[in-house]
């Protein structure tokens, strides 16, 4: 692929992304909006929230996804961002947030409650700059993923539903319109969850800067 094709690939999905602009919006908002709610609960002691919290933290090491990370992976920084990129772009985008866009509406769900839970998890854990950088840096980026791959699936959700959402007569034309929305949002998708992970895995490669307190 050169330079050529791949600029043609960015600007069809630049303009997909244009076409569909409203419904990112709307996810963009919202992501910032259920992240802000979790931290102002965090914030505000609700005791059920604050008791969540702690039992995310302390079973959160434990989690099979990031043992490679501090096992086996640790002393290669491409790797590390390989296994990042490669684990956020199938689980945490395809198939968490595209692939149940059959049902439309739960792409939304699942992509907010994730925001939710970032903010009461993170709020009051960062105290330098570093941690700052590294977790806002990697909000951004890595959401903005997110916000692309859950677009995509409640596209797909939304043709199953009404064919005149994408202005066809049958769910089968519909759907397969979709799915190739759903090929170009996922060049900015990846591209996202690329840069998310270079930026992650550079910080706490070089600078050791643990999130988790």
């Amino acid at each position: 692929m050169n330079m050529t094709t791949i600029k043609e690939l960015y600007l069809k999905a630049w303009e997909k992304t244009k076409e569909m602009k409203t419904l990112i919006t709307f996810l963009i908002i919202t992501n910032i909006v259920f992240l802000i709610f979790g931290q102002w609960m965090i914030a505000l002691g609700i005791p059920g929230v604050v008791e969540l919290k702690k039992e995310i933290l302390k079973e959160l090491p434990e989690m099979g996804y990031l043992k490679p990370l501090t096992g086996p992976l640790a002393p290669y920084l491409s790797l590390k961002i390989l296994y990042t990129f490669g684990f956020n772009l199938i689980v945490g985008a395809f198939l968490s947030t595209t692939l149940p866009g059959i049902i439309f509406f739960l792409p939304y769900l699942i992509t907010v409650f994730r925001a939710w839970i970032v903010g009461v998890i993170f709020y009051g854990i960062m105290p330098t700059s570093l941690h700052m950088a590294l977790f806002y840096g990697t909000f951004i980026l890595e959401f903005g993923g997110y916000v692309f791959s859950a677009a995509a699936g409640i596209n797909i959700g939304l043709s199953l539903l009404n064919p005149a959402w994408k202005a066809k007569e049958t769910r089968i034309e519909a759907v397969k319109t979709a799915i190739e929305d759903t090929k170009l949002l996922f060049v900015f998708v990846a591209t996202f969850l690329l840069l998310g992970a270079i930026w992650e895995m550079t910080w706490l490669h070089f600078f050791g800067v643990p999130l988790i307190k």
